[in-house]
C-alpha cells in the first residue's frame, strides 16, 4: 500500500467510519422485507462491524506514530494525503521537503506489518475517505 492512501485513511477516517455506519445502516433497513434476505444483511452487518474494529485499530496505532511529529510535519503529511498529485508540480525542494516527512513516517510505521488485514480494507473501502 502506498504512503500516501495510508495517510489518507488516517486523516480520513471520521468519514470513512460514517460511510460504514451508513452501509451498516442501509443493510439493517433492507433486512427488514423479511424472509431469508434477513440472514445476508446480518452477515453483511458482521462484516462491516468487525471491519470497522479493524481499521479502529490501525487508526490507533497510526495515531501513535504521528504523535512523535510536531505540528508542521502532521501539516506536510495532511496537505500531502489529501494532494491531487503527490510530489508532482511542486517546487523540487518543497517535493523533497515532502519525501523526507512521509519517509520519516513509514520508518516509524514498521509495524505496520501487523496490521495486514486492516491495511487490506483500508485498500477495499479506500474510495468512502472522500475527496
Amino acid at each position: 500500500m502506498t504512503s500516501k492512501k495510508l495517510l489518507k485513511f488516517y486523516f480520513r477516517a471520521g468519514r470513512l467510519n460514517d460511510a460504514l455506519d451508513n452501509l451498516i445502516m442501509r443493510s439493517a433497513c433492507a433486512s427488514a422485507t423479511g424472509g431469508n434476505t434477513v440472514f445476508y444483511y446480518a452477515d453483511k452487518i458482521i462484516e462491516i462491524v468487525e471491519a470497522k474494529r479493524k481499521l479502529s485499530e490501525l487508526w490507533k496505532y497510526l495515531d501513535g506514530v504521528m504523535s512523535s511529529f510536531n505540528g508542521e510535519d502532521k501539516g506536510i503529511l495532511l496537505g500531502y494525503a489529501l494532494s491531487r498529485g503527490g510530489y508532482n508540480g511542486l517546487p523540487k525542494d518543497r517535493a523533497n521537503a515532502v519525501r523526507r516527512v512521509v519517509v520519516r513516517f513509514m520508518r516509524r510505521a514498521k509495524n505496520l506489518s501487523a496490521y495486514g488485514e486492516a491495511v487490506e480494507l483500508v485498500k477495499r473501502y479506500y474510495a468512502l475517505t472522500g475527496r
